[in-house]
C-alpha cells in the first residue's frame, strides 16, 4: 500500500502544481493582453501545457477567469465589515472606513486598469456586483444613522471612489495625507446629517456601472 500511497500524494502534488502554472500564465496574459485578448491556446502555450490541460482542470475560459480573478481578491484584501470591530465612535468607524478604502483602492489600482476594458465579461460584471455589495454594506456600518440620507450616501461614495483617490495623488498628496482630508470630510458631514436630520428621498442603491473608472 506504501507505493500506492507514495504515487497518489505525488500525483496531488503534479496537479496542483499543473494549476498554478496555468492560474500565472493566465494572470500575465491577461495583463499583457487583456481578458478578450487571451485565448486558452495563448494560455496553453505560456503555460506548457496542453489546451485539454486546462479544460480538465478548469472547464472554460470564463470559469479560468473567475479562478483568477477570485485569486486576485484575496490577495488584494477586499475590506468588510470586520475592520470595524472595537470602533466606539463614529469617527474611529469613519477613519478605519477610509484608512481600508484608500489603502485598497491604491493596491488595487494596477487590476482596475488590467479588467476595465472588460467589464462586459459576465464573470467580471458578477465579481463586482460582489464587490459593491460587500462595499455597501460596509458603508451602512460606518454612516449608521446618517446612512439613510442620499446626499450623505452618494457624496461618501464618491469620496472614496478609486477616481477619488488617484485624483489626490496625482495632485501630489501622499496616501496618509490623503486619508486625513477624506476623513475630516466625512465626519463632517456625518455630524452635519445628524444634526439636521436626513434630507428626503429613498437611497439609490449601487449600480456598478455608475462608479466603474473609465
Amino acid at each position: 500500500m506504501a507505493p500506492r500511497s507514495y504515487d497518489l500524494g505525488r500525483r496531488a502534488t503534479t496537479t496542483a502544481a499543473t494549476r498554478r502554472r496555468i492560474i500565472e500564465a493566465a494572470t500575465t496574459l491577461y495583463r499583457e493582453r487583456g481578458v478578450a485578448g487571451t485565448s486558452l491556446a495563448a494560455v496553453a502555450e505560456r503555460a506548457d501545457v496542453a489546451r485539454g490541460t486546462i479544460v480538465n482542470h478548469f472547464g472554460s475560459a470564463d470559469l479560468l477567469l473567475g479562478a483568477v480573478v477570485d485569486e486576485i481578491l484575496v490577495a488584494i484584501e477586499v475590506p468588510d465589515e470586520r475592520i470595524l470591530n472595537g470602533a466606539t465612535s463614529t469617527e474611529e468607524r469613519v477613519r478605519r472606513f477610509v484608512d481600508a478604502m484608500v489603502r485598497f483602492n491604491d493596491r488595487s489600482r494596477s487590476w482596475w486598469e488590467v479588467f476595465r476594458r472588460d467589464m462586459d465579461s459576465p464573470v467580471l460584471r458578477a465579481r463586482e456586483a460582489g464587490y459593491w455589495a460587500s462595499f455597501e454594506r460596509l458603508r451602512r456600518a460606518t454612516m449608521g444613522d446618517a446612512g439613510t440620507d442620499r446626499v450623505a450616501v452618494a457624496t461618501v461614495g464618491a469620496l472614496v471612489h478609486p477616481g477619488t483617490l488617484w485624483t489626490f495623488t496625482e495632485a501630489g498628496l501622499s496616501l496618509d495625507e490623503t486619508i486625513e482630508a477624506i476623513t475630516a470630510l466625512v465626519v463632517g458631514l456625518i455630524r452635519r446629517t445628524e444634526a439636521n436630520g436626513p434630507t428626503s428621498g429613498p437611497v439609490a442603491g449601487h449600480d456598478p456601472g455608475d462608479r466603474r473608472v473609465r
